[in-house]
């Protein structure tokens, strides 16, 4: 069966690619639709050429497995579904493929990045967050496992937190940010209007060291590339200026070990395919430059 950029879908150990379908929208605030993410998004990669056009890179010589989705269980806490993504995504990071969570809300992140760590301890890693959101919250409508929340446990727990393309966070989530020296935002306003914020901002994408992990949520990039996502922000990221930071990220080092990434918030809307494209081209980039030169 032919499954993601309409390839013929490995096992996981065979697979040099694995994504994690995760079809999860338990604690969605506002908009509506991010479960049928994962399936969106599937469809439209069987769109997208596999020669990536920047790179060079020909990414049909690699080997992917679109797993079987991980559907929540009617009426089941979001704290018990995270624990059964924790413990999927721990098996799928067993094997030696790179490995994508494909969301599904953003709140996945957590135990996305913590099987990615593979420790109790996340002290020696950096999250690269890309978000219009903080999502540093303590509790949003009654839950700490809320997608507004998922930054913060992050940080909490040891990791530092680069966040790219921030616009919108309350005054308790800018002060705890703060607080942390491990907290590190490069607003969307200072990136389109400072001079000198995005040399600054590569700059510190390309001497990253140590064990990294990715997330996106697609509502960092400008509405019109993402209209349907539960939040939509004005003011976001644009398509090459995006690329741009990631390419830095991803730039092959020995002192860098990119330990896996997600993408998440995508929402299908009617009579557009918007939005689940614009998240396959993010993937199939992100696979482009893992792979660069």
């Amino acid at each position: 069966m032919n499954a993601f950029l309409d390839l013929p879908s490995a096992s996981m150990d065979e697979a040099d690619v694995i994504l994690l379908p995760l079809p999860f929208e338990g604690t969605v605030s506002y908009g509506k639709g991010t479960a049928r993410g994962p399936a969106a998004i599937l469809d439209a990669s069987r769109q997208v050429e596999t020669l990536d056009e920047e790179t060079g890179f020909e990414l049909d010589k690699l080997t992917y497995c679109w797993a079987e989705e991980i559907q929540p269980a009617e009426n089941q806490k979001p704290e018990r579904y995270l624990e059964t993504v924790l413990e999927s995504a721990t098996l799928a990071h067993g094997h030696r493929g790179f490995v994508f969570g494909i969301g599904g809300e953003h709140s996945l992140t957590a135990p996305l990045a913590q099987a990615a760590a593979g420790e109790d301890s996340l002290d020696d890693l950096t999250v690269v967050q890309f978000d219009a959101h903080a999502d540093l919250r303590k509790s949003y409508e009654g839950s700490s496992s809320s997608h507004a929340c998922v930054m913060r446990g992050l940080l909490d727990r040891g990791a530092s937190v680069l966040a790219i393309g921030i616009r919108s966070l309350s005054s308790e989530e800018l002060d705890h940010g703060q607080a942390h020296d491990r907290w590190e935002p490069y607003f969307a306003r200072e990136l389109h209007q400072e001079k000198g914020a995005e040399v600054r901002l590569l700059d510190r994408l390309e001497k990253l060291r140590g064990r990294v992990y990715l997330t996106i949520d697609v509502d960092c990039l400008e509405v019109s590339l993402a209209p349907g996502t539960g939040t939509p922000e004005p003011g976001g990221l644009r398509w090459w200026q995006t690329l741009s930071y990631l390419r830095a990220l991803l730039r092959p080092s020995p002192d860098k070990a990119v330990l896996g990434a997600d993408i998440t918030e995508t929402a299908p809307m009617e009579g557009s395919r918007v939005n689940e494209f614009t998240a396959a081209r993010l993937i199939c980039k992100l696979i482009a430059y893992l792979h660069q030169p």
